[in-house]
């Protein structure tokens, strides 16, 4: 067993999703940026991939498998199907290591909705009194 197994096989299931959070979120931004030409050293997408691979591994070997989505982090064990929500301890996890600012993510995820609310026309049933109202408005202004 190599050094880095033995480093991910101290931690616990909580340190591991994390881990795996974090290391999601770091595959993502590598990605965006190698579409638009910014990452100069390519070899760490799969390192980043790799490692992720290894937490999952030792998450099956413990019982555990792990669920990370939009919809959050879960882990389920495998031999009584309970399923924890580990969206918080992760959350807490990484703010406590300083890798993510709640605030900001925050703060990002609400413009990004107000973004999609004000670049999407809202569909507006017109009915005949709504017509004949405008209408009436416009003979009305001439």
């Amino acid at each position: 067993m190599n050094k880095e197994m033995k480093e991910l096989n101290a931690k616990s299931n909580e340190e591991i999703c994390a881990l795996i959070a974090r290391l999601n979120s770091q595959l993502l931004e590598s990605r965006f940026k190698m579409a638009v030409g910014e990452v100069e050293k390519t070899h760490l997408l799969s390192q980043i991939r790799k490692t992720i691979a290894r937490c999952m591994y030792i998450l099956n070997t413990r019982g555990f498998t792990i669920s990370v989505g939009s919809h959050g982090i879960y882990l389920i064990d495998k031999k009584t199907n309970k399923i924890t929500n580990m969206t918080d301890l992760v959350k807490k996890f990484l703010t406590a290591e300083g890798v993510v600012d709640t605030k900001k993510v925050e703060k990002k995820i609400e413009t990004k909705q107000e973004e999609k609310q004000a670049k999407t026309p809202t569909k507006k049933s017109v009915t005949k009194e709504d017509v004949t109202k405008e209408n009436t408005t416009k003979k009305e202004t001439k």
